[in-house]
């Protein structure tokens, strides 16, 4: 049986990616920053914070914080969601299916507010490797790590051979489409960083360059109103279903490595086109990546380095609408 847990390498290991915790939190009412500054992964982002329970609680009902005030990124409210009564109403309204796709809902909740607790649930096998992934990449040290860009696992629902996951609620990658230079060169860097994370991990993905397997998290429970030229989203991969866990020895320029490296370049290729502003650039690291012999780290620093050579009122440069 495939030992995922013990598979994953520490994050000690692989140098800390830590946030400095003096740092100021951006609120929605933050003024952007002009400096980007690259190599310091998630500067902007406002982390979602881990709820100690000291309530007495009826089993499977857990808190759950969801940010919900459209003012500030730091507002949030605690939901109870009872998970397992979650599970059980998808489960009877697909109960002809076995379908493993992404459902959204809108579970009941003890709050007050009005405003809706929504998650992402997906049914998988229960000795699936996809469920054995999800669950190690959700452990605390691993999930902390400001580069691991799968989905936050909320609960996990054992029924027959089958689990469904609760997943933190998340939004289309084009809700609203991308609309800067910024947006894009911040949508690449953490597709860079987040494949890092997976390969160090010895993870190969197998669908990397699939943009419908993005999704993002805007710090709010709905895209209505919300402006990508001032506000910073966080994107994660949602389609785990052909990952694979490699050996703890597997060489970084491993062929499935670099096949990860290979897609995620053609999925870059489809932005060039709209940035003309850095499309050479653009173009340059997407020739590298679909090379065949990059790793991820490599086109990482590629990046980095193809990112300094920008001047930095090419950044709020608006683009043509977006494809992703």
């Amino acid at each position: 049986m495939l030992d995922t847990s013990s598979s994953l390498s520490s994050p000690s290991s692989l140098g800390s990616r830590s946030p400095d915790s003096s740092a100021s939190v951006a609120t929605w009412e933050s003024e952007p920053q002009d400096d980007h500054e690259f190599g310091h992964p998630l500067q902007r982002m406002v982390p979602v914070e881990d709820v100690e329970l000291s309530v007495e609680q009826t089993p499977f009902r857990e808190l759950y914080r969801m940010p919900t005030s459209q003012s500030s990124s730091t507002a949030s409210h605690l939901f109870y969601v009872d998970f397992e009564t979650v599970v059980d109403e998808y489960l009877s309204h697909y109960k002809d299916t076995d379908t493993q796709e992404l459902v959204f809902v809108e579970a009941d909740s003890s709050c007050s507010s009005g405003v809706p607790t929504s998650l992402i649930l997906r049914r998988v096998k229960r000795h699936s490797t996809e469920l054995k992934l999800l669950e190690a990449l959700n452990l605390d040290e691993v999930r902390n790590d400001p580069w691991n860009s799968a989905p936050r696992l909320l609960h996990s629902a054992e029924r027959g051979d089958d689990v469904v996951l609760c997943f933190e609620r998340l939004f289309d990658c084009d809700e609203p489409p991308l609309q800067t230079v910024a947006n894009v060169i911040d949508y690449i860097r953490q597709a860079l960083e987040g494949l890092c994370f997976l390969h160090e991990h010895k993870i190969a993905h197998f669908a990397y360059g699939d943009p419908n397997g993005v999704m993002m998290d805007i710090g709010r429970p709905s895209p209505a109103g919300f402006d990508r030229t001032r506000l910073p989203v966080r994107y994660y991969r949602v389609n785990f279903a052909h990952a694979q866990q490699l050996p703890r020895d597997t060489d970084p320029r491993h062929a499935s490595f670099r096949r990860d490296v290979r897609d995620c370049g053609s999925m870059f290729q489809m932005l060039s086109d709209e940035v003309p502003k850095i499309g050479g650039k653009l173009r340059s690291l997407v020739v590298a990546m679909t090379g065949g012999e990059y790793g991820a780290e490599d086109a990482r620093k590629l990046f980095d380095a193809l990112c300094k050579g920008i001047d930095a009122s090419t950044y709020d440069a608006p683009l043509v609408p977006s494809n992703l």
